[in-house]
């Protein structure tokens, strides 16, 4: 038997965005050069883009993150989520702007491989992303209350300006109130109508969204949704 005592670090500046701390698990095998190690980053906290010749795999083991491939949209992970890093593959993960996240790392690199390339750090616009961010709040736990309900899930949802999330449904249906901005919305066989801050709206199950716009092209919209879910349905289906 063998103890180490943890050496928790701060992350490199150059390296990293916020505060990061880094405790190494395993710090490599000579003939494997597997690696593991616990990251905490501090809320708004992100690495720079970079990539694994060999992957990577990340579990989250507390509160709520970001991670997005390079072309990919911004998304959120939280506690419990396993994101797979394809080799080669350039991205970026981190903590989400109110929320502390802490993930394990599992990697590893050939005798002469590098373990990370890394390239340039990654802006506050591409952090806040230009693609529709889901920040989960809440999950109710339902089962046993009914036959069609099992639980129901709050998200805090941001648009940027200008986006469109396209015509879809809810299998489940939702209910939301917008905090900020403007929003066109339709459902099929209604007329398109405009969301306030203040505004509240209910889809029902599997009606057939036709507009959910974010109606600015300068300044992003924001709206809190409460889903209602049996089984592994979808928060949303694309049409």
């Amino acid at each position: 038997m063998r103890i180490e005592h943890s050496t928790v670090q701060a992350a490199p500046a150059e390296r990293f965005t916020g505060e990061v701390w880094v405790d190494e698990i395993v710090s490599g095998d000579p003939s494997t050069g597997q690696r593991a190690m616990s990251v905490r980053f501090a809320p708004g906290a992100r690495t720079a883009w970079h990539s694994h010749p060999r992957g990577q795999v990340l579990r989250v083991t507390e509160g709520i993150g970001r991670v997005q491939r390079k072309g990919g949209a911004v998304t959120e992970i939280r506690a419990g989520d396993t994101v797979y890093v394809e080799p080669g593959e350039v991205h970026w993960h981190g903590a989400a702007p109110h929320s502390f996240m802490t993930h394990l790392v599992l990697q590893e690199a050939g005798p002469e491989d590098p373990l990370i390339e890394w390239l340039d750090q990654v802006t506050d616009a591409e952090y806040q992303g230009s693609s529709i961010v889901r920040e989960h709040m809440v999950t109710g736990d339902l089962t046993g209350a009914g036959d069609r309900i099992d639980r129901v899930e709050l998200y805090q949802i941001t648009m940027p300006p200008g986006q469109a999330a396209g015509v879809h449904t809810h299998p489940g249906g939702v209910v939301g109130h917008v905090i900020r901005g403007r929003i066109i919305f339709e459902l099929e066989g209604r007329p398109a109508q405009e969301l306030s801050a203040g505004s509240g709206f209910f889809e029902p199950p599997g009606a057939i969204v036709h507009r959910f716009d974010n109606a600015s092209t300068t300044e992003p919209a924001t709206f809190v949704a409460c889903y209602t879910l049996t089984g592994d349905q979808p928060l949303i289906q694309p049409l």
